[in-house]
């Protein structure tokens, strides 16, 4: 009976050694899982540090305020030609001016001029600005 006994209280302690060795294992791979979660993810910010620096260098440079210069501001060069696009809307807003009604009568009568001329007299006219009479 006594053999019983001893060996059930062996049997328990055993489950309860194996219980510990379970758990401490468990336990372990959770602290490893979220240590390389931790290591990946410093990782990627890493990644985007590099990647903020060279945009902020990029942004600094002469370079691209050249750029924003060029397309917001309509800068250029000596020697490029740059074309500034706009609606109409915002076109008008800068360049309306109230002209006189005398001056408007007058490109009215260029107009009729150049309705009253053939094709060709109109692209020399354009072109040439010479009338050919």
């Amino acid at each position: 009976m006594k053999k019983q006994y001893i060996f059930l209280i062996i049997i328990l302690i055993i489950l309860y050694i194996s219980y510990l060795i379970i758990t401490f294992t468990y336990k372990e791979y959770k602290i490893t899982s979220h240590i390389e979660y931790i290591s990946s993810l410093n990782q990627s910010l890493r990644e985007k540090i590099i990647e903020a620096e060279e945009i902020i260098t990029y942004k600094g440079s002469l370079a691209y305020k050249n750029k924003i210069l060029k397309e917001q501001q309509s800068y250029k060069n000596k020697w490029e030609e740059v074309v500034y696009l706009t609606t109409e809307k915002i076109y008008n807003k800068f360049t309306s001016i109230d002209v006189p009604e005398v001056i408007k009568e007058d490109k009215k009568e260029s107009n009729t001029k150049l309705d009253e001329k053939t094709i060709y007299e109109k692209w020399i006219y354009l072109i040439l600005k010479k009338d050919i009479n």
